[in-house]
Parts: structure tokens; sequence; C-alpha cells
């Protein structure tokens, strides 16, 4: 993962420097879904309808203000707000400071990887979902009817699992019939030949299973594999 980045203060992160894909700003308003904020402009209310492409948390802070932070799938950056008023906004990954504490904020394509406020002693809390984002209403699920939550994450494990047996032998030929390996060595045959419908299901069904674990912040650097060579 990408360092993370301190914003100055009432940053709309046009001024960002160090983080993948700023390159291409120049210019590039477009590359953001909507404009940034403009620094104390008031929280927006959150449109569940929008849920696939935003989401947001908040937490309560020791000084009994409240922190918010909103975050933009599309554009691949996140905004503060305390006490409903925007603070800054920067590309993610990202630290925001508040004072001696701060917030880490860093997503991958199928939802947040993380979102925790970290004292100043060390310890760790993760941000509460806000009502109405799909990441509230997992956790939701989860309370109210936890078997079919239990059965969820297990399927989706399933998925991950069934996925790295059938595909990786058929990727591991790919790369292996690639001229710098096959002038070399001998190329591998994988013994499991998909047609391309079951290739695709298969593709599908990971995606669902990444946004699942996603979801319950759930990450395994090799069951979540093939999620990630999704999204990359």
């Amino acid at each position: 993962m990408k360092g993370w980045y301190n914003p100055r203060p009432g940053s709309t992160g046009e001024d960002l420097y160090g983080l993948g894909g700023l390159e291409d700003l120049d210019g590039d308003t477009d590359a953001w879904s909507m404009p940034a904020p403009e620094p104390g402009s008031p929280l927006p209310p959150f449109r569940p309808s929008l849920s696939l492409e935003r989401t947001r948390f908040a937490v309560d802070l020791p000084d009994a203000s409240t922190a918010t932070v909103d975050i933009d799938h599309m554009a691949g950056r996140a905004s503060l707000y305390r006490d409903d008023r925007h603070v800054q906004t920067a590309d993610m990954p990202v630290r925001f400071s508040l004072g001696s504490d701060g917030i880490e904020v860093a997503a991958s394509r199928y939802g947040m990887q993380r979102i925790h406020l970290i004292s100043a002693n060390g310890s760790q809390r993760r941000l509460d979902p806000a009502p109405g984002t799909p990441e509230h209403w997992r956790a939701q699920l989860s309370r109210r009817r936890p078997r079919i939550g239990r059965a969820l994450a297990a399927g989706a494990v399933i998925v991950l699992a069934v996925n790295l047996i059938l595909l990786a032998p058929q990727l591991l030929e790919m790369v292996t019939h690639l001229p710098l390996w096959a002038d070399r060595f001998t190329p591998f045959v994988s013994p499991i030949d998909l047609p391309v419908w079951a290739n695709t299901a298969l593709t599908i069904a990971a995606a669902l299973a990444g946004i699942e674990r996603a979801l319950t912040f759930r990450h395994h650097r090799l069951l979540d594999a093939e999620a990630d060579g999704i999204e990359s």
C-alpha cells in the first residue's frame, strides 16, 4: 500500500503531491466525480441511492466533537468533516490530522480497507459506518440475522477458495506461455480448461465475494488475491 499522506489543513486535494494518479489532475478536474467541498461547508445528507459510489463513517472524539469521513469511491478521495463542517479533502490513502490523533483512510474498488482513528497512545478504533451506507446495512444484517451474516461470510470464503483452485492453474499456464518464460523453460499445461462462460461466472462471483468481505472489513493476502487481481 502506498504511504500515508498528510494534507495541509483546508486543503481540497488540488495541491497534493506524492499519491498515485495525481499526475492526471492537471487541468483534468473531471477525474473527480463531484467538485471538492468548500472549507466550512456543511455535511450534505447521505443518499443511499449513491451507495455504490459513496460511503460515510463517523467517530466521537475525546473533545466531544464528531469527526465524519465522507468517501467518494469514484474519485478515490476522502473528505473530513468536524461537527458536520468540511475541513479537508484528499486523495486516498490519507491520514487526516486531528491534533495528536489522526484518521487513516484507505479504500479499494470493492470498499474500505482501512478507516481507523489512531490515538496519540497508539490505540486504534475503526470508525462507525453511517446509517444508509452499505457497511451499516451489512453490520445490521449480522446483528439482526447472525446466521445469514455468517452464511454470507462463509460463502464468500468458499467462492474465493474455489476460484484459487480453478483459476490459478489456468493463470499459471498463461504466464508460462509468455515468451520470457517459454523461451527458457517448458510451459506449464493446466489440467483445468474451463469454458469462457464458466471463467466469466467465477470472475463475477469473486467480485461479489470481494464486496462482501470489504463490507465486513475482512482481507487475507492469499484468499483475496483473486479479488485484488480483478481490481488491478
